[in-house]
Parts: structure tokens; C-alpha cells; sequence
């Protein structure tokens, strides 16, 4: 079986430009990656890191949320038809299932499914212009971050859910 492929976003070279979230609207219509801006004013982008173990499937109770045989977790428009509880997206550590006002409620990314099919990597990869985004091995991925990337991805984290034993800033 071939390895498990993931993006790996290096949010320490991350320029905020927001190529990401507009090459994946392009390709899909709504985009399945999204910038945020920190209090701090640092833009970074948002994106599903198709967990070895991800809590949006656990908590599907449609099975909507599955494994395709490259490892990227995708989101069977056909299954998912809008629970009102959207528990994925309260699973999810890193803000990376999105809402909708188009068919289906809910989108998250699925690595370029198709562009995948014709041997292409996502677009928001292909695309980066600062090179911070990379398609890899989910071995290789872990390896990737340094101290830099940690304490950046890191920053991004603590944004998006604070950690719970700090005081209000």
C-alpha cells in the first residue's frame, strides 16, 4: 500500500497572502481551506490535517466523514445532508470543516480528489507561492517542523482554541 499523503503547512513561512483559499475556490467552487487574522494581526491559514484518528468521523453519525484510499478524509455529499448538530465541526481541533449556503452544508478539504485521480497534488501546494505548503508522507510530515514552524503553528493554535488554564487576555 502506497503511504498515506497529507498537507504539511509550515505556518513559520506562511505570508498570509491567501493564494491558498483562493486557488482552492477556484477549484471548488467554495473554498475547503480558509484564512484567519489573529488578534496579533497574523493571517494563517485553516486546513483539515486528515488525522490518523479523527474526531469528525467519530462523531458522524451518518458515516458522511471516510477514508479514500490515498488517506485523505472526505466528506460523502451524499451521506451528509445537514445534521442540525454539525458535531464535525465542534470535533474538529482545527476549525477545518467549513459551512455552507450551497447543497451540502458542511465542506471540508479532500486533498484535490480529482486533481489526485489525474496525478496532480492539491492545487493549494501546487500554488503557494512562499513554499509553505507541501503535499507529503504523513511520516515525513511529522518531521518537517522546526522550532519556528512549532511555536508559528502554535500561535495559530491558541487562537483558534485558547487554552483553557490561561486568563482572558
Amino acid at each position: 500500500m502506497e503511504e498515506q499523503k497529507t498537507l504539511y503547512i509550515d505556518y513559520g513561512k506562511c505570508i498570509g497572502c491567501e493564494t491558498c483559499e483562493y486557488v482552492c475556490r477556484f477549484v471548488h467552487d467554495m473554498p475547503r481551506i480558509h484564512m484567519i487574522r489573529t488578534t496579533t494581526g497574523f493571517m494563517a491559514p485553516l486546513y483539515c490535517r486528515h488525522c490518523a484518528e479523527p474526531n469528525c468521523a467519530k462523531v458522524c453519525k451518518r458515516g458522511a466523514i471516510v477514508r479514500d484510499r490515498d488517506g485523505a478524509m472526505v466528506l460523502d455529499p451524499m451521506l451528509c445532508r445537514g445534521c442540525q448538530s454539525r458535531q464535525c465541526m465542534l470535533a474538529c481541533p482545527y476549525m477545518a470543516i467549513f459551512e455552507t449556503d450551497k447543497g451540502v452544508t458542511v465542506v471540508k478539504c479532500d486533498l484535490c480528489a480529482a486533481r489526485r485521480q489525474r496525478g496532480l497534488e492539491p492545487a493549494c501546494a501546487a500554488m503557494c507561492p512562499c513554499g509553505a505548503i507541501e503535499y507529503v508522507d504523513r511520516a515525513t510530515a511529522e518531521t518537517l517542523p522546526d522550532e519556528a514552524a512549532r511555536a508559528a503553528e502554535q500561535r495559530v493554535l491558541d487562537f483558534v482554541k485558547p487554552p483553557k488554564n490561561k486568563p482572558d487576555e
